[in-house]
């Protein structure tokens, strides 16, 4: 071979190895990559449990609050529990209807 085909090849392999560098350290960074967007999936669904948790809670809270009697309040808060039963009657007539 000459001179000049062996500096082409030199080349061809110096530029190959690079390239199969770069290769690996993108195939590592995806790799850290997915097992980033893995931990912060769990972290989500999480949330997401966690959040349906103080929903439920804030709504007790808010029901609590509602069933809550006092001396004065007795009249106000047996409307509002005859309020919630119908409510729930009307919630149960429209879940059968659509049986």
């Amino acid at each position: 071979m000459t001179e000049e085909e062996n500096r082409v090849i030199d080349v061809f392999e110096e530029k190959l190895k690079r390239l199969i560098d770069l290769a690996k350290s993108l195939e590592n960074q995806n790799q850290e990559l997915l097992a980033t967007i893995a931990a912060k999936d769990e972290e989500i669904a999480g949330l997401k449990d966690k959040l349906a948790s103080t929903e439920t809670d804030y709504q007790n809270l808010k029901l609590s609050k509602v069933l809550s009697v006092s001396g004065y309040d007795l009249d106000s808060t047996k409307k509002k529990v005859s309020g919630l039963v119908r409510e729930i009657d009307h919630c149960i007539e429209l879940l059968n209807g659509s049986l």
